[in-house]
């Protein structure tokens, strides 16, 4: 789709698939999902026409957040799939 125009990132962090980008406007900076190409819109408000470093700062800002919730969703679903001990099984009398 579009270049990657952020500065890059440390290694661990550049094998993964960042979520947000930056691309240059005749009039600006856009932040957009670079799954489908679309400027993100916060508050109803789309992330246009912006200054380099706004647009850089925000789309950070938003990558970190996408990792934070890519890292709970992980933790959330590895912890379901631990093997919990079995139920005492209950005799009746």
């Amino acid at each position: 789709m579009g270049q990657l125009l952020s500065p890059p990132l440390p290694t661990s962090a550049a094998r993964t698939l960042l979520r947000h980008d930056i691309r240059p406007e005749p009039t600006g900076w856009t932040v957009y999902d670079a799954i489908n190409g679309q400027p993100v819109c916060l508050d109803g408000t789309a992330l246009i026409d912006l200054g380099f470093e706004e647009a850089d700062g925000l789309t950070r800002l938003l990558n970190w957040q996408e990792r934070e919730i890519q890292h709970a969703a992980r933790r959330l679903v590895l912890a379901d799939a631990q093997p919990r001990p079995a139920r005492p099984q209950s005799r009746s009398c």
